[in-house]
C-alpha cells in the first residue's frame, strides 16, 4: 500500500509539491499541485500529466480513482499551478 500525500508532500524528484487539498460536498478531492521547478510557459502534455498522477496520489487507493480532471491551471509568483478533481470509483 502506497502512502497517501498531503499538503506539502512532493514526487520523488522534488520538483512537484501538493499545495491545497480539500473535499467538496461530492465526494470529490480538490488536488492543487505547484511545480517548483517554475520551467515557465504553458502547462501542457508531460508536466500537466505528472501533476496530474501526483494529484491522484492525494487519495487512498489512487487504483481505485476514476478520474483526475483538470479544474484550472494558473501562473503565480513564478510557478505553475494546476487544479484537479479527483474522484473515486463507486462502490
Amino acid at each position: 500500500m502506497t502512502k497517501v500525500l498531503t499538503i506539502g508532500d512532493t514526487n520523488r524528484a522534488g520538483d512537484l509539491q501538493i499545495v491545497d487539498t480539500q473535499w467538496d460536498s461530492n465526494g470529490t478531492l480538490r488536488v492543487t499541485v505547484r511545480d517548483l521547478v517554475g520551467i515557465g510557459g504553458r502547462l501542457e502534455g508531460v508536466p500537466l500529466e505528472a501533476m496530474r498522477k501526483l494529484a491522484r496520489r492525494a487519495i487512498s487507493h489512487p487504483e481505485q480513482t476514476r478520474s483526475a480532471r483538470t479544474i484550472r491551471t494558473f501562473r503565480a509568483e513564478g510557478c505553475d499551478y494546476a487544479t484537479f478533481a479527483v474522484t473515486r470509483l463507486d462502490r
